[in-house]
């Protein structure tokens, strides 16, 4: 199996009924600062308070579909999807979908290797839902990544497959929760598709630059669907208790 420039190479199984298994290159998560699937650390400890408030929602509404997505490009989402589904992944079954289908990023920084079919492939009608899986050896973790950057992502996220798939997630396992990395909610209407198959909506801010209109402007355009939590990334101040889940500091100050 060759890797893609930049990705190590991985060691990978396949089981009977094709679903990859990869273990995953600490080296290349800590240089892309994804700290969740590591031992207890400075980086890790705010994700596990936001798991703590996550699964009390998740045990009080029965919402098990949320999407992550922040105001603005650049606010650490897809930071704070895979490292939040990576500890998730450790005491619940855990779903992460990746819907960010213009500039997906999650595979690159994971190490995944890029020859398998992905989730853009799926919503395209040429693959199908498990044919996208890859699962994490060590976690209870499946993962849809995005193959390549899709320029009609609008298309793809109209399709009915997407909400079928995410019915099929919740029905499958009634303790499944699933996590999907969206695009920016400013930019397009892209996740005003996703919106409409989610249970609710993670919200990532950035102190200092997101705009209290801009938040506002999420909420409105969300309609029907509730932001259930907020996450503020690279804090520069003391976390305060705001919501649900409250603000969070993330302590790597990751941005991406």
């Amino acid at each position: 199996m060759n890797a893609e420039p930049g990705i190590p190479p991985l060691r990978r199984r396949i089981d009977e009924a094709g679903t990859a298994t990869f273990t995953l290159d600490p080296e290349h998560l800590a240089a892309n600062r994804i700290s969740g699937f590591g031992q207890m650390s400075e980086q890790l400890y705010p994700f596990f308070m936001i798991r703590s408030a996550l699964l009390a929602h998740v045990e009080a509404s029965g919402h098990r579909v949320l999407a992550i997505t922040s105001v603005e490009a650049g606010n650490g989402k897809t930071h704070v999807a895979a490292n939040l589904a990576a500890v998730l992944s450790r005491v619940r079954p855990t779903v992460l979908v990746e819907l960010d289908l213009r500039r997906p990023s999650l595979g690159a920084r994971l190490g995944l290797t890029n020859d398998r079919p992905g989730i853009d492939d799926f919503l395209a009608g040429e693959a199908g839902w498990r044919d996208t899986a890859v699962e994490i050896d060590g976690f209870d973790l499946a993962i849809h990544r995005a193959r390549r950057a899709q320029p009609r992502a609008e298309q793809l996220l109209a399709s009915p497959r997407l909400g079928h798939a995410l019915r099929h997630i919740a029905a499958e396992d009634e303790t499944a929760i699933c996590l999907i990395d969206t695009p920016p909610a400013l930019i397009g209407d892209d996740l005003l598709h996703i919106a409409r198959a989610v249970d609710g909506v993670l919200l990532v801010a950035q102190e200092g630059r997101s705009r209290k209109s801009g938040v506002l402007e999420v909420s409105n355009a969300l309609g029907a669907t509730p932001i259930v939590g907020s996450i503020l990334n690279m804090a520069l101040s003391a976390p305060a208790r705001l919501g649900d889940y409250g603000y969070y500091r993330d302590a790597t100050g990751e941005a991406g």
